[in-house]
């Protein structure tokens, strides 16, 4: 190492010595980034505290904390003054270090009032992996720490659909209740701005919104129905102007023809193909429909690129996965999961079977043609290259494998549980007993999953990053 780029630096009475890069790791923005060399007779002064410090410092050479514990409030303090927040937080939970086969219960969060949560989120990447909760009418949030929070009420009975767009910023809405509802959480001391906004279909400002996205382009995706529920449509926003910018897909339903517009519940985004996932079901007397449609909102907003009507084995749930290049669902009959690769559908058309089971075929098979209910209440969900299914109180995860070479290096997926033991109670559950809860919302972010369960008043946070320390 040339002694040039050796800075000395005293911080409160101690020594230390890095280099010029390492400092410049902080950004333009850090007051540390703009320290030069200096030799050990004339040190840098930096009146600081030099126990927080040290951690400062290492988590510059090292790209992140030298202890998988989350950082005590007076460590990110010490990361703000020095403008080093953002990224200290961010390293906490990276996506990078996602393995659902080491996922463990890492944290418990309880929530305030008596109101169980009913949805949670992730704040996804590129922001740090904050979380919010929503339990009755009231949105929490905290940070990637885990260690603050603060609480937004909104006018809502309560929250069906919650979406985290950043670390202070989250959407909720309700089913029966009309428009968006933005959250807006504070920054260091800085107050919540007391200002409601809200988002609305602008044809139908008492719309209420079914299901939402948000997307890495600042774009928010909102279903909306009608009050009387004779019409649907999903509606893009921009966030940073907070306006609409195009209606996709509109339905009006016409007499007591229902399954010909069926609003979409469930919204995903394939970002690699710029495609909108939009799928609604129908449960009447002849059984579950369904309507799958992929959109491209850049050609058209009123023809979908590709569309699939289901009858067979309805899903009860699905997803999307960019990196799997696939859509996921869940069986509604027989609970079992099916793939369709996206290469393989047809555009400009109805397909008439693009899935494959990648279960039990056979059961599948069976359990259709006898309209059982194995799969209702489940859920299904994708990050990353994994999909994720909730039964239950349970989560199983599949991974896509390589076969043997015999057969041609072809590609399946294979199925394994998340976690291998009880979870974690409450130290307030008075009966004490570590049964599971059925699982009434989760979310996936950075290196970590949240799961909500029934009359639980609290969050699981299962993390694989600490992993990394072992």
């Amino acid at each position: 190492m040339a002694s040039t780029s050796v800075v000395t630096l005293n911080v409160g009475g101690e020594i230390f010595q890095t280099t010029a890069a390492t400092l410049s790791r902080a950004g333009s923005s850090s007051p540390l980034a703009a320290l030069g060399p200096s030799p050990p007779s004339a040190p840098h002064f930096l009146d600081r505290d030099p126990r927080l410090f040290a951690l400062i410092l290492s988590f510059l050479r090292c790209g992140r904390l030298a202890s998988p514990a989350p950082p005590s409030a007076a460590l990110l303090a010490e990361a703000r003054h020095f403008a080093l927040d953002g990224a200290l937080l961010a390293s906490i939970s990276a996506p990078s270090a996602f393995s659902p086969l080491s996922l463990r219960p890492s944290a418990l969060l309880p929530l305030a009032g008596r109101a169980a949560p009913s949805a949670v989120a992730i704040a996804p990447s590129p922001h740090c992996a904050s979380l919010v909760a929503a339990h009755g009418g009231v949105v929490t949030g905290f940070d990637a720490a885990l260690a603050s929070r603060s609480t937004v009420l909104t006018p809502l009975p309560t929250v069906d659909s919650l979406v985290a767009v950043s670390p202070t910023l989250a959407l909720a809405a309700a089913h029966d209740f009309p428009g968006v509802h933005l959250c807006r959480f504070h920054q260091g001391d800085s107050p919540v701005s007391a200002a409601p906004e809200v988002l609305s279909w602008l044809d139908s400002p008492s719309a209420s919104v079914l299901s939402m996205l948000a997307t890495p382009a600042s774009q928010v995706f909102a279903s909306f129905e009608s009050a009387r529920r004779n019409s649907s449509a999903v509606v893009a926003f921009d966030m940073n102007s907070l306006s609409p910018v195009v209606e996709i897909g509109r339905k009006e339903v016409f007499g007591a023809d229902v399954e010909a517009a069926i609003p979409p519940t469930k919204l995903g985004w394939l970002g690699g193909y710029n495609l909108l996932l939009a799928a609604g079901s129908h449960s009447g007397p002849a059984g579950m429909v369904g309507d799958i449609r992929l959109w491209d909102v850049r050609a058209s907003s009123t023809v979908p690129v590709w569309e699939n009507r289901e009858k067979e084995d309805c899903f009860a749930d699905v997803a999307a996965s960019d990196s799997l290049s696939s859509l996921f669902k869940v069986g509604a009959a027989s609970g079992e999961v099916f793939m369709a690769d996206l290469r393989r559908l047809g555009g400009g058309g109805i397909c008439l079977e693009p899935w494959v089971c990648i279960g039990d075929g056979q059961r599948a098979e069976a359990a259709a043609a006898s309209r059982k209910k194995d799969g209702n209440g489940c859920r299904i969900e994708c990050y990353r290259n994994w999909v994720f299914v909730a039964r239950g109180a349970h989560v199983e995860v599949w991974t896509q494998v390589e076969l043997t070479p015999e057969a041609c290096r072809k590609k399946g997926m294979r199925r394994n549980w998340v976690g291998n033991g009880p979870s974690m109670v409450s130290k307030h559950d008075e009966e004490g007993v570590r049964v599971k809860a059925k699982i009434v919302s989760w979310a996936f972010g950075g290196s970590r999953m949240a799961l909500a369960r029934v009359d639980k008043q609290s969050i699981e946070v299962w993390d694989s990053a600490s992993e990394q320390y072992q």
